[in-house]
């Protein structure tokens, strides 16, 4: 039996973010501070790289091609709704909801189970009155939203 590939991507930004990968599968991503030692062995970790880096470079990037793990059915079905949103758009909890016939309540507990934040792209799920939540942060959610010029000023 073969030994798993174990890949990890490093982009800088802002906030650093962090990708690992496993078998050419997204199973973790994060923000983070500090620098990370980066191991890009395959095709699918260099051209994650390259979408990554553009994607931190204010260019709309579709991470759709990649496979990425859900913690449950339920939040894969959720998920699998975000990941539609395209660049630069947002859509409310409720709006998710009604299409999944779920509660927006429902739709964010999937959200922060989300392990892959910005490859499924969370971050664009506001509340009706604001932004909601993020798990790196609100004012990570923000500065995404920011980079990607479609959130109003008084909706921040």
């Amino acid at each position: 039996m073969r030994e798993p590939t174990f890949e990890r991507v490093f982009v800088e930004w802002k906030r650093n973010f962090v990708a690992e990968l496993e078998d050419g599968v997204i199973v973790r991503a994060y923000f983070t501070d500090g620098v990370v030692e980066e191991k890009v062995e395959t095709e699918t970790a260099e051209t994650l790289k390259e979408r990554l880096t553009d994607y931190f470079s204010a260019k709309p990037v579709d991470f759709s091609e990649f496979r990425v793990v859900y913690p449950t059915r339920f939040a894969e079905r959720v998920l699998s709704e975000v990941r539609k949103i395209p660049y630069g758009e947002v859509e409310t909890y409720s709006s998710i909801a009604g299409r999944l016939s779920t509660s927006p309540r429902a739709v964010g507990v999937a959200l922060r189970m989300n392990l892959v934040p910005v490859i499924v792209p969370c971050h664009r799920v506001v509340a009706k009155g604001g932004l909601g939540g993020f798990s790196s942060g609100v004012e990570v959610k923000k500065l995404l939203l920011e980079m990607e010029s479609k959130v109003s000023q008084e909706t921040l």
